[in-house]
């Protein structure tokens, strides 16, 4: 069966798993058959400047360390080759996690745990401590699930039309649970009189 390329799908349908798992489905399959891990969503670049954030400001090589929609586990691998011991990734699509330790395996980083867990199916998992918590685009994947476009159509809050969060709108959202730490800092670029960049990742830390 010939699966979906990415960009037949709708935005709306990067906050469903389905759409997910077709996507690891077909990654696992490369990975047999060419050895490669697939797509580095945000670029590889996005993965550099958060490492080297993570390098700066986490020096203890000890720290437990959770990466929340680890997709192929590219940055926790990235994390293991700096030194980090505690690693652990999760995603909801078990495709992704078999895709993870399928490449963990091959680079002999087996340690770095990878499991399979939503909050539905498993909420105990999710009282479990880490000293840092990352998230690369899982996220943006929420904010555009489309379950919540019924809930639009009454006037509460629905799904964004796109998931390009400034830095201003990331702190708003967060700020009865964390407050601002710092943000990594990506190249900019001026277009219509206003300045910003492609990417936006900010750091929180517990109120």
């Amino acid at each position: 069966m010939e699966l979906p390329e990415v960009q037949d799908f709708e935005a709306s349908k990067l906050g469903t798993k389905s759409y997910w798992d077709t996507v690891y489905d077909r990654e696992n399959e490369n990975f047999q058959e060419i050895g490669d891990i697939g797509e580095v969503w945000f670029g590889e670049e996005s993965v550099e400047r958060m490492v080297e954030w993570i390098t700066e400001n986490v020096t203890d090589l000890e720290s437990s360390i959770v990466d929340l929609g680890c997709g192929n586990g590219h940055l926790l691998l990235e994390l293991a080759n700096e030194g980090y011991k505690s690693l652990a990734g999760i995603d909801y699509s078990e495709s992704a996690v078999v895709l993870a330790k399928s490449v963990a395996k091959e680079r002999e980083l087996e340690w770095i745990q990878y499991d399979a867990v939503d909050f539905l199916s498993n909420p105990q998992w999710f009282k479990h401590t880490f000293q840092v918590v990352l998230d690369k685009g899982t996220y943006d994947a929420i904010s555009l699930h489309p379950d919540q476009i019924e809930a639009k159509k009454q006037g509460k809050p629905g799904p964004r039309e796109n998931c390009n969060w400034t830095m201003e709108e990331l702190i708003e959202s967060f700020k009865q649970y964390f407050k601002y730490h710092s943000h990594v800092k990506y190249p900019v670029f001026q277009f219509g009189g206003q300045t910003g960049s492609k990417i936006c990742t900010v750091a929180f830390q517990p109120i």
